[in-house]
Formats: C-alpha cells, structure tokens, sequence
C-alpha cells in the first residue's frame, strides 16, 4: 500500500471547498435563524417583564383601593354607630319627657280627685251636722246656716 499524496491533497482540498461551501450555505443561515430565534425569546422576556412590572404595579393600585375601601367602610360603620345612637337618645329623651308629662297629668289627676273627694266629704260632713245639730237644737236649722259654720270650720282647719 502506498501513500498516494496527491489523493490526500485532493481529498483535504475537497473538505477546505466543502467546509466554506457548507459554511456559506448552511452555518450563515442557520446562525441567522438561531439569532433571530434568540431575539424573539429575548423580546418575549422583556414583554413579560413589562408585564409583570405593569401587573405589579395594578396589584399596589388594587391594594390602596382596597385599604381605602376598609377605611370608607370603617368610617361608613362609625358614622351609622354615632347616628343610631343619636337616634336611641333621642328616643329615650322622647320617652323621658312622655313619662313625665304622664306622671304631671297623674298627679293633677290625683290633686283633682283629692279636690273632689274633698268637697264630697264637706258636703257629708254638712249632711251630718245639720242632722247632729238638729236633733241637738230639736229644730231644723236653715241650710245656709250650716253651711256658714262648716266654710268657717274648714276655713280655719285649713
């Protein structure tokens, strides 16, 4: 076997031609489509992180308007509180002024009633006495005159 030199020549010529011819058809392409590819992920990962940042961002909003919303509905609770309190005083003070307004025509009633009670037991009292004094007298006393002597009587008696 022997070396033939010019077969190796043609044959490491044959690979330098292939190697360029290759590169040039299928190595530049190909590293353009890698290129590109690697653009369009790196574009994808930016456009993420911008939406994530944008999604971060509205999460803050939402959080503030929320805590503003507890807040409002804290204060909206406070202030209905205060109110239906206000509004049992003023029940109450109603209720207040009704009793006594009750218990002040009860004790007129009572001051009337003791009035009329009163005047009915005068009147008993003149029926006696006038009965008293004329069986005392064995004569019949004029009715003005028993009434004259009973008015002194109380009078006095207060």
């Amino acid at each position: 076997m022997e070396i033939n030199y010019i077969d190796i020549l043609l044959h490491a010529a044959n690979v330098v031609i292939l190697f360029f011819f290759l590169r040039w058809l299928l190595y530049k392409p190909v590293n353009k489509f890698l290129k590109a590819r690697e653009e369009k992920f790196e574009k994808r990962i930016k456009n993420i992180e911008e939406k994530e940042a944008l999604a971060s961002q509205h999460k803050e909003e939402y959080d503030e308007l929320l805590e503003k919303a507890h807040a409002e509905a804290a204060e909206i609770i406070k202030r209905s509180n205060n109110l239906a309190k206000d509004h049992s005083k003023e029940i109450m003070d109603k209720a207040d002024a009704q009793a006594r307004e009750i218990a002040m025509r009860a004790k007129k009633d009572i001051e009337s009633e003791k009035n009329l009670a009163r005047e009915n037991m005068k009147q008993e009292i003149t029926d006696m006495a006038v009965q008293i004094a004329g069986k005392v007298l064995e004569r019949e006393v004029s009715l003005d005159d028993n009434k004259k002597i009973i008015d002194d009587f109380f009078t006095k008696v207060g």
